[in-house]
């Protein structure tokens, strides 16, 4: 899609192609981005596709009020660490290059008693400080039964998850193996200024071979540092983060993320989800394209 910046003070993004009272969706900013879907019946008005508050939209303009976007203006609006974390002007959504580690935690098989899981019981806590298992009102680990997933395992949470199951059930949680994921900080000023929330939707891309995957915001992280995903996105991405059956190979550079806050409902998704959701806003934000040339 060829991408166009709004010149007016406000612009009114339209159900139809004509100026009708009842006919407004929204009222886009001067500078935003929109993306040209095709011409209309009325040679004044082009039909569009934009990202507004982490939503999608559709609708008509009057195109005498864009003008072509072929440069995109980028500013830092914060660094985790030594990354720096961008973003267009006219833009929600926020960029950054990184490598990737790999997070295990929401696979029922990540954790056992005996130190026997795909990751190391140290990457889960310790007595007294569990930050990555389920427990008691004591802080004991729940260890899984025999009608669950990985018996005699412990129950590995992510910070999403599904609030129908209890937390003593490993399908609450957001599955390392199953579902591509990222983690970003617990850094409150990073949420203040980029505005993301746990359930938002990610691209991210793998410029050592090109492999793109679509991704969901699913697990917290220490506050100064950027660059983690789940081991289904290392998996998507070309990488097997495995050696000898635990977590040990991650990808040491040149990977880029692109989230959008807002897009999501705050609630897990299955990986087909995901995929469909965010490809939408993957498009409309200009696709690998947009990606190459940051």
């Amino acid at each position: 899609m060829q991408q166009f910046k709004v010149t007016a003070d406000n612009l009114n993004i339209r159900l139809a192609p004509l100026v009708d009272d009842t006919n407004r969706i929204a009222v886009l900013p001067k500078a935003h981005i929109v993306s040209k879907i095709e011409d209309s019946d009325n040679e004044k008005w082009w039909k569009v596709a934009t990202i507004l508050e982490g939503k999608t939209l559709e609708g008509f303009v009057a195109h005498k009020f864009l003008s072509p976007a072929t440069i995109f203006p980028i500013k830092t609006v914060i660094e985790i660490g030594e990354i720096p974390i961008y973003q267009a002007d006219g833009e929600s959504a926020f960029f950054y290059e990184a490598g990737m580690s790999i997070n295990a935690d929401g696979a029922p098989n990540a954790y056992h008693p005996v130190d026997t899981g795909i990751d190391f019981l140290a990457n889960a806590g310790q007595p007294g400080n569990w930050w990555a298992l389920s427990v008691d009102r004591d802080g004991n680990p729940f260890i899984q039964g025999s009608t669950d997933p990985c018996p005699g395992y412990y129950i590995s949470t992510t910070a999403l998850f599904d609030s129908k199951c209890v937390k003593q059930d490993p399908r609450r949680y957001v599955d390392s193996t199953k579902i591509p994921y990222i983690v970003l900080p617990g850094n409150s000023d990073f949420r203040k200024i980029t505005g993301v929330k746990l359930g938002d939707f990610a691209v991210v891309y793998n410029t050592n071979n090109e492999k793109l995957a679509f991704a969901i915001y699913a697990d917290v992280g220490p506050k100064n540092q950027i660059g983690e995903g789940s081991i289904a996105l290392s998996y998507a991405l070309g990488n097997d983060p495995l050696v000898r059956l635990r977590v040990r190979r991650g990808i040491p550079k040149n990977i880029v993320y692109v989230v959008f806050p807002g897009s999501g409902n705050g609630k897990p998704r299955t990986s087909s989800e995901i995929e469909a959701e965010t490809k939408r806003f993957f498009e409309i934000w200009g696709g690998v394209e947009r990606i190459k040339s940051l």
